[in-house]
């Protein structure tokens, strides 16, 4: 009977499926969604019960695949870097990627070399593989962990440039381990500058071209630009790995930087690269773990996992606090950094290469390289998955929750709310899709992302689980409740507020009440209409305290006069968008008519 899973396309789909089934469940159950992807290849891998991923039916495709795979990731990765927060944490990233990549590498070499009783250049060639950490497990844990800023930069940075870094060394090593004679050390100089020089410069002109396309606005009407840009990132892979061996994981890096660096916002780009970075882990986890043969780890288990044990506990936590000293990092930062140390795909990508190849050479430390590889990173993703959270809440290194604003839009009334809140010590953050708006923002110094505020990963970016509140501050009052209701999904305690200008058919007080928000101000008013009497210098943002305020012909206090349009009030030491109750108000920020400037009297001529 004919055996219908002996097919490469089938294999593909099942992967495909199984990964992407995987990462959901994680994302439900709160568990490392990539340890269940493990999991599933390992069941439905040749070795496993079912049988029914078959990577060798690949044949040579496999590693083109997961090339493809890779450079998506990696370029999804660099490109997803903040540059201003980068450029910040710059001494703490290099010092990791450059003294603390030798400090783990020659640490991992010694402790194979000891445990595995492998040749010296078989230990270096794995201790260069293992040096870092890979973006595709230190993102969704950054997520799921939720780190303060400086450590989840520090660790994303690392894991994308660090994997380029490790990458190259070990292609440079393992040509030292198949020719290990004196003349090879020169060679392989030669090689790793022209790895780097092509790598460099493909990268560099394919980031060039991206940014170019990015800014092409004809692409971008019909969405053009980002399947151009997967393409693009597709042939600086495979050019640089064409020209140069193993160069395309550096030429992905470095376009994803220079797109990121000189490309400005691209939000819309790093969502549909983000969704198919997803696809692609979850892929590439269980397609490579079911190409682990589980014999080839009979009577290796315990030496693997004692080699694992002193890559967490030794190896890592020397590397990072030794580079990272003086820093500027705190001791606190430098311990969760020296735990947060998963190895990700790229290391059981070329693992799984050079096991083949290493293998085809007849060398006995073949069959045993990928699987020593497969159990260190099965270790390191579950330390860190599962306890990543309780180490980073003891050293108090995790995100403070009910801190600051995530506002809606970034029209002239948006920012004057934006800027009220940040001069009162409020942490702001404001999200517009428009353009012209986002450069107003950011010439008036708020921090702002352009966006689509209605996407899950924007409001994730956002750090929404975080906030104090959201702010929905557009013209659109349908979008505004939108916004409330998908902020409100991911983060139930979080205020949520929302303006609604009152058209016929449209949000009523009974759909907020549901939504668990309330209107800014307690009442309908004219986004639109506002932000253009604030462009116009009509209007001006004034601040009032209650015993500044007059009496009425009552001698009751009237805290805000006919005409003004109260944006926050402070009660207490708290501020808060204005909800059209003044019990307990003591300041109110409003937008307040602008006076006129009355023609200067002319001087009466002398009498002659």
């Amino acid at each position: 009977m004919h055996d219908i899973f002996n097919s490469p396309a089938l294999t593909l789909s099942i992967a495909l499926a199984a990964g992407m089934t995987a990462l959901a469940l994680g994302a439900v159950l709160r568990v490392p969604g990539i340890l269940l992807a493990l999991g599933a290849g390992v069941l439905l891998g040749p070795s496993g019960p079912l049988k029914v991923v078959r990577p060798e039916t690949l044949g040579p495709w496999l590693q083109i695949v997961v090339g493809f795979c890779v450079s998506v990731i990696l370029f999804e990765g660099a490109l997803s870097l903040n540059p201003r927060r980068l450029k910040r944490t710059g001494t703490p990233v290099r010092r990791l990627i450059s003294i603390g990549a030798l400090i783990a590498a020659g640490g991992a070499a010694l402790v194979a070399y000891y445990f595995m009783h492998w040749r010296i250049e078989i230990a270096a060639l794995f201790g260069a593989l293992l040096i870092v950490t890979g973006p595709t497990v230190i993102s969704p844990l950054l997520r799921r962990i939720k780190a303060e800023k400086t450590v989840a930069t520090v660790l994303a940075a690392e894991g994308v440039l660090g994997d380029a870094v490790g990458a190259i060394l070990a292609t440079v090593v393992f040509g030292i381990a198949l020719h290990p004679v004196a003349s090879s050390f020169g060679l392989a100089a030669l090689e790793l500058g022209k790895i780097a020089l092509v790598g460099g410069l493909v990268g560099g002109s394919i980031g060039l071209l991206i940014v170019g396309v990015a800014r092409w606005k004809a692409l971008a009407q019909h969405h053009m630009n980002r399947i151009a840009t997967l393409a693009l990132v597709l042939l600086a892979f495979q050019l640089a790995n064409a020209l140069a061996h193993e160069s395309g994981v550096l030429a992905a890096v470095v376009a994803g930087l220079v797109a990121g660096f000189m490309g400005g916002e691209q939000e819309e780009l790093i969502e549909f690269k983000e969704e198919l970075s997803m696809l692609f882990i979850g892929l590439l986890f269980v397609i490579l773990a079911a190409n682990v043969d589980l014999v080839e780890l009979q009577g290796l288990a315990l030496p693997a996992l004692a080699v694992a044990g002193c890559l967490v506990f030794l190896v890592r936590p020397a590397a990072v606090m030794l580079s990272t000293i003086g820093s500027g990092l705190s001791v606190r930062q430098r311990l969760f950094i020296s735990w947060i140390g998963p190895r990700g795909i790229v290391a059981a990508a070329v693992a799984s290469l050079f096991a083949t190849q290493l293998a085809d050479t007849g060398a006995p430390e073949g069959t045993q390289f990928r699987a020593v590889v497969f159990v260190c990173i099965v270790t390191t993703v579950t330390l860190s998955g599962l306890t990543g959270k309780p180490v980073g809440k003891l050293l108090k290194v995790l995100a403070k929750s009910n801190q600051g604003w995530l506002i809606f839009g970034a029209n002239s009334v948006a920012r004057a709310l934006g800027k009220a809140l940040k001069d009162a010590g409020e942490e702001v953050l404001l999200v517009d899709r428009n353009r012209e708006e986002v450069a107003h923002a950011e010439m008036a110094g708020l921090p702002v992302m352009q966006a689509n505020a209605l996407e899950v990963n924007t409001l994730l970016r956002g750090g929404v689980e975080t906030r104090k509140g959201v702010i929905a501050m557009t013209a659109n009052d349908e979008i505004n409740l939108l916004f409330v209701q998908a902020a409100k999904r991911l983060a139930p305690h979080v205020q949520a507020w929302l303006a609604l200008g009152g058209g016929k058919g449209g949000v009523t007080d009974h759909m907020v009440e549901a939504a668990g928000a309330r209107t800014v101000c307690g009442r309908k008013f004219d986004v639109a209409l506002l932000a253009a009497m604030l462009e116009e210098g009509r209007l001006e943002v004034q601040s009032r305290k209650r015993e500044e305020a007059e009496k009425d012909d009552e001698g009751k206090t009237v805290i805000r006069r006919a005409g003004e349009m109260p944006l926050l009030v402070r009660k207490g030491k708290s501020i808060e968008p204005a909800s059209g109750s003044w019990k307990g108000v003591t300041e109110v920020v409003m937008l307040s008519p602008k006076p006129k400037n009355k023609p200067e009297e002319q001087p009466e001529p002398a009498a002659t």
